[in-house]
């Protein structure tokens, strides 16, 4: 059975548009505005608790499975890929902090084309290695540890914010996958409830 990774694929173009939101705001001169901050905020934590999900249930238990040379090699290069991210984070912090236009712009475009280039590494070489080696069950068992790391208050965050600006069809699909009262939060409670707090 092929493996569904629609959520990944969804996420990645949701980390994809907030730098591009950020890209704007920066060439605008709006960058230290509370909204984009808040934006910006969102878009670390999901961005952490992605990655971190990645590193302590999904890279661990694929590496239990694995047998060349050239598959680990993938594994290493999604862990080093992480750890390259995170000094990118900080100096676009600084620059933020610091209402440093034109370093904030310049960080944002490398941020975006690192992340970028992650997410397609990721996606042309560890996602079909988590499809031969876990399968569907696999993918199914860190699907059900990110939901039981993010918890119903994460929900009420993660669902809004990935969905975002997302088409409709994209939208619909991804809703499909989770039981009624999610969908239902979803539409009465956290939609409404995310937009009303200003991002970008």
């Amino acid at each position: 059975m092929a493996v569904d990774f629609t959520m990944m694929y969804v996420a990645h173009d949701a980390f994809g548009r907030d730098l591009r939101r950020l890209s704007a705001a920066c060439e605008r001169g709006d960058e230290t505005a509370p909204s984009v901050l808040a934006g910006w905020e969102m878009f670390k934590k999901q961005l952490s608790i992605h990655h971190t999900a990645e590193d302590v249930a999904l890279w661990p238990a694929l590496r239990e499975k694995v047998t060349f040379p050239e598959e680990f090699a993938v594994l290493d290069e999604m862990e080093i890929e992480h750890a390259q991210l995170e000094p990118l984070l900080e100096r676009l912090d600084k620059a933020l902090a610091a209402h440093d236009t034109a370093n904030a712009l310049e960080t944002t475009r490398v941020l975006a084309d690192a992340l970028t280039g992650h997410m397609r590494h990721e996606e042309s070489q560890a996602l079909p290695l988590v499809e031969a080696r876990l399968g569907e069950r696999g993918w199914q068992a860190f699907g059900r540890y990110f939901r039981k790391t993010q918890g119903l208050s994460g929900g009420a965050e993660f669902f809004p914010w990935l969905l975002d600006s997302a088409p409709d069809a994209t939208r619909t699909h991804v809703l499909s996958m989770f039981p009624a009262p999610v969908r239902f939060l979803y539409r009465r409670v956290w939609a409404p409830r995310y937009q009303r707090t200003m991002h970008w």
